[in-house]
């Protein structure tokens, strides 16, 4: 692949020597000065832009560390935004303007450039990890670029712009009243950065890996596909499913990069096996984004005839999420030549309208439907009412958690095209197809 992700993330920083002071609230004066000078003399520059790093997670971090190590944190955070800059510190200006907002502006820049570094910087603060006396302090963050503009602005104005922005891009967060008690409040918090700090390891230390379960087809036996699921291997060897960390990592800003690994080690092992067929999930977050689109795209166009034999999976949460971005996400796809399938199809009860409108072109049977399917008349219904409307439009149909020899038996006589569980083959990490 194009650019190797142990250069994203690095290492914890030690404590450098103060930058800026904590700042109340305003914008500080000596910086708008600076500023106003820089827009006032903009014709004279090959290009700049300003920069607006707003942290997310702020109380976060004072509650589960304190505002001793969170400050800490801060003031390491511009020293490590300044160290990835690594340019002539005459085309930049690093301040914190707000206790949870940190400026860059930078002026001599190809001004085609900065939504890419904008993107860079973005994705340097997600591995940015301070190292405090209860653990690493991780920042979750939203970047905006703001180009200078060529009518005459005054400095402030401009930076009401960028917050705008910046509000503009965050997802709406809902806060609602919490009766647990401070200290546990603490713990919790130091928990989640934990967790966090797990992950990013895990992403730099190269322990994210794929298993494979075979997907079989009902009326030959054969294995049609494979579904691969991430894992994480500890040092020791031990394989564990990265699946309850995938919350912590979508709320930490971290899911993008984990999902874009999974895309790219996908895309390596069609490369290497080209008879193979593999499908993945991605998360809810990058089904409504579009910087996964936007990697995909790219290697579509690289690999047109790898991406043919993929096969992306979302769930019903995210048509609920957003029906009509998740409609866009499933025809973007589509158009770069994978297939689409809904994975848990009847967890989220989807009506067979929106299904419709949605245009996947497979359907996966939520397991709670399959696990008890011998001894249960009303999932033996739903599942025959599904196939009647699936088969109708030309729908193929995945059942999932098949554990026995009886359950399988029911599904082929009732037309599901493909099984998939314990009964036909365990996750593992080798390559089953050789």
């Amino acid at each position: 692949m194009e650019e190797s992700y142990d250069r994203r993330l690095t290492s914890s920083l030690t404590m450098p020597p103060s930058l800026h002071d904590e700042l109340p609230s305003g914008y500080p004066p000596l910086f708008l000065d600076a500023l106003q000078k820089i827009i006032e003399e903009r014709n004279k520059h090959l290009g700049a832009a300003l920069l607006l790093i707003s942290i997310n997670n702020m109380p976060m971090m004072i509650s589960g560390f304190g505002h001793k190590a969170t400050e800490e944190a801060v003031r390491a955070l511009l020293f490590s935004i300044k160290h990835f800059l690594g340019a002539d510190e005459s085309r930049q200006m690093i301040t914190r303007v707000q206790k949870d907002q940190v400026c860059v502006v930078l002026h001599h820049y190809d001004i085609h450039n900065f939504e890419h570094l904008a993107d860079a910087i973005a994705r340097h603060i997600k591995s940015f990890g301070y190292k405090s006396e209860y653990g690493n302090i991780h920042v979750l963050s939203s970047v905006v670029s703001v180009a200078l503009p060529t009518e005459s602005l005054l400095a402030e104005e401009l930076m009401n712009r960028a917050y705008v922005a910046t509000h503009n891009t965050l997802d709406v967060l809902h806060t609602e009243e919490n009766p647990v008690k401070m200290e546990e409040a603490k713990a919790s918090s130091r928990y989640e950065m934990n967790m966090v700090n797990y992950i990013t390891h895990a992403i730099k230390d190269g322990q994210l890996i794929l298993a494979f379960q075979p997907v079989i087809h009902s009326q030959t036996g054969a294995t049609s596909y494979y579904e691969a699921l991430l894992r994480i291997q500890k040092e020791s060897g031990e394989l564990t499913s990265a699946g309850p960390l995938i919350p912590v990592a979508e709320r930490m800003g971290l899911i993008d990069i984990i999902d874009e690994i999974v895309l790219e080690k996908i895309v390596e092992e069609l490369i290497r096996y080209p008879e193979l067929r593999l499908s993945f999930n991605v998360s809810n977050l990058t089904a409504n984004s579009n910087a996964w689109l936007k990697r995909f795209k790219h290697l579509a166009g690289q690999y047109p005839e790898v991406i043919e034999r993929m096969i992306i999976e979302i769930t019903e949460t995210a048509v609920h999420l957003d029906m009509s971005r998740t409609a866009y996400f499933v025809a973007e796809v589509q158009a770069g030549g994978a297939r689409v399938a809904l994975d848990d199809f009847g967890s989220g009860y989807t009506s067979f309208r929106q299904l419709k409108s949605l245009s996947v072109d497979i359907i996966k049977i939520d397991g709670v439907f399959i696990r008890d399917l011998v001894d249960n008349h009303d999932n033996h219904l739903f599942i025959k009412t599904m196939l009647d409307f699936t088969n109708g439009f030309g729908l193929d149909t995945v059942a999932e958690f098949v554990e026995n020899g009886e359950t399988a038996k029911i599904l082929m006589a009732l037309g599901v095209q493909y099984m998939q569980g314990y009964y036909f083959g365990y996750p593992q990490t080798k390559q089953l197809w050789l």
